[in-house]
């Protein structure tokens, strides 16, 4: 945990002691669930994105648009918050409750950061994905920033990480031991969980073929989807969100479980658990859908404005969930 530690800010472990206290749990299982994503590399198959340049979008502005898929699902209560911390950029994003990690969010200064998980068979010591993340949304006004502080951290993990601001929209392959490969998108573009420029693993178990399948097949329907339109606005976007082509299930764009396997491989399986989409153009505004968006609203939030209590209380997410599988 010693070598884990130096690459997590101090003001994230005193947080990490703030939210101790304030539940009664040890800090020792804090700071295990919190580490849990990137020590012990559980899940490997999560989400779905979409970027598209201010070019192709209906107002003119940058779009861009997370699923986010997880394991576990129901440990976590899935809120809307902002993060504000004296002398950062104060930024608004999804994230579990109690956690320290975010995984996707806009800043102040109108600038996207978010990943898709993506299974790198070599692991580094070095910083983890989500601290590098949420640095990001903290320490940088802009695209250009961002990739600075990508460029000079050695990365634990793997991940095509989503970047946009008002001028520039990119997609930064990320992998252990490799430099990043950065894609500027000019036009329309989506990932899912495997790498477009890097090599990605082997594929060594059924668990992997199946996976893999499903990567692909979301992969091929996120283009066929932004191939079919001129232009693209939020109303579309929602709908790319709750596509169910090859499923409702492991392969569909709004993913639902259908897993074969182990109870403890069906319990880490991932399924939609919220959707978000950042709108660039003029009026910083996010779309927020907590639990699976094909059954749940998405409500729109002005940058600045306060968030509805149910939002940020995890109210919605939890009268959102279903039976467990989802």
């Amino acid at each position: 945990m010693g070598a884990l530690l130096k690459y997590i800010p101090k003001r994230y472990q005193e947080e990490l002691k703030g939210i101790a206290e304030g539940s009664g749990f040890p800090e020792e299982r804090i700071f295990a669930v919190n580490s849990l994503f990137y020590v012990l590399r559980m899940f490997s198959e999560g989400c779905t994105s979409f970027i598209v340049p201010g070019t192709h979008t209906e107002n003119g502005g940058n779009l861009l648009m997370k699923n986010r898929d997880l394991g576990f699902r129901r440990l976590n209560p899935q809120v809307c918050a902002y993060s504000k911390l004296d002398g950062l950029n104060a930024f608004i994003g999804v994230v579990n409750g109690g956690c320290i990690n975010w995984y996707q969010g806009v800043n102040e200064k109108k600038l996207v950061v978010f990943n898709n998980h993506t299974p790198s068979p070599k692991f580094e010591e070095g910083i983890p994905i989500p601290v590098l993340l949420r640095r990001m949304l903290e320490e940088c006004d802009d695209v250009e920033d961002a990739l600075g502080l990508i460029k000079k951290n050695r990365i634990n993990g793997g991940s095509n990480v989503f970047l946009g601001d008002t001028e520039r929209t990119v997609v930064v392959e990320l992998k252990s031991g490799y430099p990043p490969h950065i894609w500027n998108i000019t036009k329309p573009d989506c990932r899912a969980n495997h790498y477009i420029f890097h090599d990605n693993p082997k594929l060594v178990s059924e668990r992997d073929y199946l996976l893999k399948q499903q990567t692909l097949t979301r992969y091929e329907r996120g283009k066929q989807l932004l191939a079919e339109c001129e232009k693209i606005g939020v109303s579309k976007m929602q709908e790319f969100s709750r596509d169910h082509a090859h499923g409702p299930g492991s392969s569909s764009i709004c993913r639902h479980i259908a897993f074969i396997g182990t109870p403890m491989s069906k319990l880490t399986s991932s399924s939609t658990i919220s959707s978000q989409i950042f709108d660039l153009s003029e009026t910083l505004v996010t779309y927020v859908a907590l639990g699976q968006p094909c059954s749940s609203e998405f409500h729109k939030i002005k940058f600045g404005d306060e968030i509805p209590k149910e939002l940020r209380s995890g109210n919605v997410w939890l009268k959102n969930q279903k039976s467990p599988n989802g």
